[in-house]
């Protein structure tokens, strides 16, 4: 049986060293003298990337983001201020309330800090100018992703995982470009460890009231223990799914076109075509026109498609609606 393609590429980063892995992703993407925004906690992997960065043609800034979730939040920011001068980089610290932001909009706290963080992450990166912002994320932060999306009862999209290149907006302004996520949390520890660079430890990361650590310290080492190798298999599987959605990219906008139009904030949905078809094919093209919806969501516009009745509006989160007239769905 031949190998997938996505085992070659995971073996063939296995193969090379964590700054040759770093590298090789960003000179496919950046010219040398480019200028890059680093993202950096003062934990482990954000350390170690900066440390390889040094060795590259790159001009980096460095961007802290002070959560204000913890008392010592800003010993960290202090931290990373005083490598940067020892390092002679530039740092930008931005300080963001994710409690209020996150009582305000309805959200977690995870979700909220992630809002914010990498709203204030485009903000710096515009304002120096820069061709993308680079994050630490690595191969364990992949599979704790995978799972919490499985968990949650995510599609194709969400086991597809982090992808190593993403836009925040739709404007598609600055990429976001995550080149440790072929390295393991065990790498760039050893690697640390063996060149003497200190890191700030979170405490935090330790709590179990957060989802992702609960799957970090106690669903992933369990079912590592049933089923050794599992973090890796669920890299693998994240690769396969994202090679998958890239083709659905590729193959979805003519049948879009025939399906969908599109006047101002509303989308008028053709349900003769829409529901000739297969079911799978139908999803898809809901879940691009109504990105974020739950599963449950997207059953209940299809039964809403499938009614003969004109029906009152459906209301689905992110403030969108979505009500059938005659052969027709409106989506507002």
């Amino acid at each position: 049986m031949p190998r997938s393609w996505a085992n070659e590429k995971l073996e063939f980063r296995c193969a090379m060293t964590i700054e040759q892995c770093v590298s090789a992703q960003l000179q496919d993407r950046f010219k040398p003298g480019t200028r890059l925004l680093l993202a950096i906690s003062g934990g482990a992997d954000s350390i170690l990337l900066a440390q390889m960065l040094r060795a590259m043609p790159y001009r980096v800034t460095w961007a802290h983001i002070n959560h204000q979730m913890r008392s010592n939040s800003r010993a960290d920011a202090v931290f990373v201020s005083a490598l940067a001068r020892r390092w002679d980089l530039p740092c930008d610290i931005a300080q963001v309330n994710v409690p209020k932001y996150a009582k305000r909009h309805h959200l977690g706290l995870e979700e909220a800090a992630r809002h914010l963080r990498y709203q204030a992450l485009a903000k710096i990166a515009a304002r120096w100018r820069c061709a993308a912002i680079l994050t630490a994320h690595h191969a364990d932060d992949q599979a704790e992703t995978i799972l919490m999306n499985f968990l949650r009862g995510a599609g194709p999209a969400g086991l597809a995982g982090m992808p190593e290149v993403r836009y925040w907006t739709t404007s598609r302004t600055v990429p976001i470009v995550r080149p440790l996520l072929g390295v393991t949390r065990r790498e760039i520890l050893r690697t640390l460890k063996k060149i003497k660079l200190p890191w700030r430890q979170d405490p935090s990361n330790r709590s179990v009231r957060y989802m992702r650590n609960r799957i970090r310290h106690v669903t992933l080492p369990y079912l590592d223990k049933l089923y050794p190798g599992l973090a890796g298999r669920l890299v693998q599987s994240a690769d396969i799914y994202r090679a998958e959605e890239e083709f659905w990219r590729g193959f979805l906008p003519p049948y879009l076109r025939k399906t969908v139009r599109k006047d101002g904030r509303t989308m008028t949905v053709v349900l003769p075509r829409l529901l000739r078809y297969h079911k799978a094919f139908s999803r898809r093209i809901l879940r691009h026109i109504l990105p974020g919806l739950s599963f449950q969501d997207i059953e209940q516009v299809l039964t809403l498609a499938r009614s003969p009745e004109r029906t009152a509006w459906l209301k689905l989160s992110g403030r969108r609606r979505v009500k059938r007239k005659k052969n027709t769905l409106v989506v507002a």
